[in-house]
């Protein structure tokens, strides 16, 4: 079997990653794909040219909505909206500013470990290190998509990553396909790194090692799913999104080119010869009509342009049904907080199964190179933000609760809990920790004002 066949599941999924792509890509992407996305109408093909022209004005005329994209950042500010805590043994806090080789923070993978699974539903991340030829270094998280994880095995003892690089000869760059085969063969993780030169297949074998020079006994690989860390695929959480913009794609193709054809009359006439019919039309022109003879201008009804508006309005509903509707702008323009976490009951369980999802192979990943570096795995600790509507508090909120501790109906750790939640305490700390803080701080003096009659003290009777 050659290094690079796909798993049957792969070849299964592989078109629905394609769609989303195109419409992440956009209006530019989507057309360039032709009548993949938007099929050619069957009267276009009688003309000379196969209907090519009448196609690219049809497919020009047509507008795709930009809906997927939006939807996906929307949804990664939400799930962001506050910090993921990341704890992390002090040998590993390097990883916070560089966790990839390219230089990405370990936010800004968060972050795009949650796009990539809420796009594909899919996202892979394997813990590596630097060859000892190319001069050795700290370990670090390399993260490959949907696509790029061709062919594995459920037993988790076999995988392989297709990469695209270029190379350079001199001044020319070639485009080359890698493929890293990892294999736990007796007991032990191996890595091996082919590529396809001239019909041959060239390969190099590495052994990682864990430090002491310990192999691995597991391959440092994790498989993040939409809901899991199952190597099953899921499919995309925002496929039903693409659909309807792809469907309002097509309707939008239709309802336009029947505006345009309902526009375009035709001059129709009775009673003239092919001599007499007018050279030109328009304001000023006489047109000398025999006896009993006729002019008039005839079109299209444009009867369907109303069903097309009406098919758009609900193929668009459609959409919000699908994920859109975090961003539904129809709704009242102030809603009660509790009206909100109604109105999105459905979309934040799928936000939350991904950010619990996608947190969980971060830290799995995390703990690998925790084993690279002989530290503790279980030192490692990702918490995900669940928190995806904003709780401010308001000052008068705020000072609610501090007045209800003080009379002593909550307890001070309550009343911090709720501090927190609303933004006003600090999210680094605990509620111990805050009040270690405020007993070593000095005490405001007290100032006061001798001409303030409030501030006099009763004078005892004589």
């Amino acid at each position: 079997m050659a290094v690079d066949a796909k798993h049957p599941e792969y070849v299964e999924h592989y078109p629905d990653w394609v769609t989303m792509r195109d419409c992440q890509g956009g209006e530019r992407t989507v057309k360039a794909e032709g009548t993949r996305y938007l099929p050619m109408p069957s009267g276009f093909k009688l003309q000379e040219d196969q209907g090519r022209e009448m196609y690219g004005a049809y497919m020009m005329r047509a507008q795709y909505p930009e809906i997927l994209a939006p939807t996906i950042e929307g949804m990664v500010g939400i799930i962001h909206r506050i910090e993921s805590k990341i704890e992390l043994p002090q040998v590993m806090t390097y990883l916070t500013e560089k966790a990839t080789r390219d230089g990405l923070s370990l936010e800004a993978l968060h972050k795009s470990i949650t796009r990539e699974v809420l796009l594909m539903g899919r996202y892979t991340l394997l813990a590596d290190a630097p060859k000892q030829e190319e001069g050795g270094g700290e370990p670090y998280l390399a993260g490959y998509t949907a696509e790029s994880l061709i062919n594995w095995s459920k037993d988790r003892d076999f995988y392989v990553l297709e990469e695209a690089r270029y190379v350079r000869t001199d001044y020319n760059w070639e485009k080359k396909n890698f493929y890293r085969v990892l294999r736990l063969e007796d007991g032990h993780y191996t890595s091996q790194e082919s590529v396809v030169e001239g019909g041959q297949e060239l390969q190099s074998v590495v052994i990682p090692q864990a430090q002491g020079g310990q192999p691995f006994a597991e391959i440092p690989l994790v498989v993040i799913g939409a809901r899991n860390l199952s190597v099953n695929i899921d499919d995309p959480p925002c496929i039903g999104v693409a659909r309807s913009s792809l469907a309002i794609y097509r309707l939008d193709a239709d309802y336009r080119h029947q505006l345009f054809m309902s526009g375009q009359e035709t001059l129709f006439t009775v009673g003239l010869d092919v001599a007499s019919l007018p050279k030109v039309l328009g304001a000023g022109v006489t047109v000398a009509l025999p006896e009993n003879g006729d002019a008039k201008y005839v079109g299209p009804a444009g009867t369907g342009i109303e069903a097309h508006e009406r098919a758009i309005a609900a193929e668009r509903d459609n959409a919000v049904q699908a994920g859109a509707r975090i961003f539904d702008s129809s709704a009242k323009a102030a809603e009660s907080g509790e009206a909100l976490r109604l109105r999105y009951a459905a979309q934040t369980a799928t936000l939350t199964s991904v950010a619990i999802a996608v947190a969980q192979g971060l830290e799995k990943a995390l703990r690998y190179i925790a084993t690279f570096l002989g530290q503790d795995p279980n030192q490692v600790v990702v918490t995900p933000n669940l928190e995806f509507i904003d709780n401010a508090l308001s000052p008068t909120d705020a000072e609610a609760l501090v007045r209800m501790w003080q009379g002593r109906a909550i307890s001070y750790e309550t009343m911090y809990d709720n501090l927190q939640r609303g933004g006003i305490a600090s999210a680094e700390r605990t509620a111990a920790e805050e009040r270690a803080v405020i007993d070593d701080e000095e005490p405001e003096p007290v100032t006061v004002d001798p001409l303030d009659d409030h501030n006099k003290q009763p004078q005892p009777a004589a």
